[in-house]
């Protein structure tokens, strides 16, 4: 009987413990979601300093996928809000390079650049790296545009979406045009 019960024994304990182990499992992405879904409730209610806590977090649980371009985006957002372009600029790209397809975020890069100053320089960056890569042209039309330059913006957005056309970001950056050509400058 003894021998029995510690055979039962040997079979039935591991499996409770592996069962235990699985409640225990710590998933990093799915925890990374909510802390930014935190973030964006504390965002909303004006409360910059926890939401920036819990986007840092988010990235931190997961920085590299492209769902962190969002936890990114947020956080950068949030540094706008509080006055601090510097630390916005590069946490938005970070969101470019994880998810170059979204355009409001080169929208705002091209802000931030402008609070911080730096849009000629930015300007000849791009328009040098354009050669490299098509995505640099939209960055360029962004800029552009931030300096109130709105037809020549326009015009690299377009020479962008003609030369691209099959890229996912292009529909958006159509979209863009058309609705920036009817407006009244």
């Amino acid at each position: 009987m003894k021998k029995l019960l510690c055979l039962l024994c040997l079979i039935l304990i591991p499996q409770t413990c592996q069962a235990k182990m699985d409640v225990l499992t710590i998933d990093a992405e799915r925890n990374a979601i909510k802390h930014n879904n935190l973030g964006v409730v504390y965002m909303q209610d004006r409360y910059y300093a926890p939401a920036i806590k819990e986007f840092q977090l988010a990235v931190l649980l997961n920085p590299d996928s492209q769902a962190s371009a969002v936890y990114y985006a947020n956080l950068a957002n949030c540094y706008m809000k509080i006055g601090y372009p510097a630390l916005a600029q590069d946490t938005l790209q970070r969101a470019v390079k994880l998810n170059p397809m979204n355009l409001t975020y080169y929208e705002d890069l091209a802000v931030v650049y402008k609070r911080l100053g730096i849009l000629p320089q930015k300007l000849k960056y791009y328009q040098k790296d354009s050669s490299k890569n098509p995505l640099s042209l939209i960055m360029v039309g962004m800029i552009l545009m931030e300096q109130g330059k709105t037809q020549q913006g326009l015009a690299k957005l377009q020479e962008f979406a003609d030369t691209e056309p099959d890229l996912i970001i292009t529909s958006g950056v159509n979209s863009y045009v058309n609705k920036r050509s009817k407006e009244k400058f």
